[in-house]
């Protein structure tokens, strides 16, 4: 984001600021309220950012980028891995089958997808040379990293439920296993980081191993949801 374009906006605040004030409304009411109004304007800048980006070579075998969405004034942000499929043909995140998934239980747990934020560690759907789902590398997040680092500065969550291992990885990339760290509590930047199993390894599960991975996301969620309640 230019810095250019930043100090048009902060400056285009303070003016709004200077002449509501100077109308006679409070100054404890405009601050907040200019605060929403940039927040918003800077994700729209950053969602098309995000769709016209070039930078790597995953944007010359996309369809499409995609974005975040949802709340930007949430407590809650819910950070993927990338987009699949369906994700890529439909422009939003965590829409396909796993992301079915994760909205029906978020759901159960009295959530609803527009009262947070979802968003994905890379942008674009990464594929292998048969144009099957893959694992981004550690090189592809990192150059992805700089949209989903700027989504965490404007939207300020308290608590991020981070789906999987690339979500993991991204805060902490020494954590290298799920089984080890998930359901735990971790700190990144004063933002409070909750690991979990993607949805996508929930689908993939029969048996035993289904029931259990299904117990502990949900278990993980509600460490999760009270982490949002809290100030502080």
């Amino acid at each position: 984001m230019g810095e250019k374009w930043m100090k048009q906006v902060a400056e285009g605040m303070q003016d709004f600021y200077r002449r509501l004030t100077k109308d006679g409304y409070n100054p404890d009411d405009v601050k907040p309220a200019l605060y929403e109004v940039e927040r918003i304007v800077h994700m729209e800048q950053l969602r098309r950012q995000v769709l016209s980006c070039t930078d790597c070579s995953l944007c010359g075998h996309a369809k499409s980028r995609v974005p975040g969405t949802g709340n930007t004034g949430t407590p809650f942000m819910i950070v993927g891995e990338g987009p699949g499929e369906d994700e890529e043909n439909w422009g939003l995140p965590l829409v396909g089958i796993s992301g079915s998934l994760l909205t029906l239980i978020l759901t159960k747990a009295g959530i609803r997808r527009e009262q947070i934020y979802m968003t994905n560690v890379v942008k674009c759907r990464v594929t292998d040379e048969k144009g099957k789902n893959r694992t981004p590398a550690r090189e592809e997040t990192l150059e992805c990293s700089k949209y989903l680092l700027r989504e965490l500065e404007i939207i300020r969550p308290r608590v991020v439920l981070a789906l999987g291992k690339v979500a993991l990885q991204f805060f902490f990339p020494d954590m290298k296993t799920m089984s080890q760290f998930r359901g735990n509590v971790y700190d990144y930047n004063g933002i409070k980081v909750v690991p979990t199993w993607h949805p996508a390894y929930i689908v993939r599960q029969r048996g035993d191993a289904l029931a259990r991975s299904k117990r502990e996301v949900w278990s993980d969620l509600k460490v999760a949801i009270e982490c949002a309640k809290r100030n502080g």
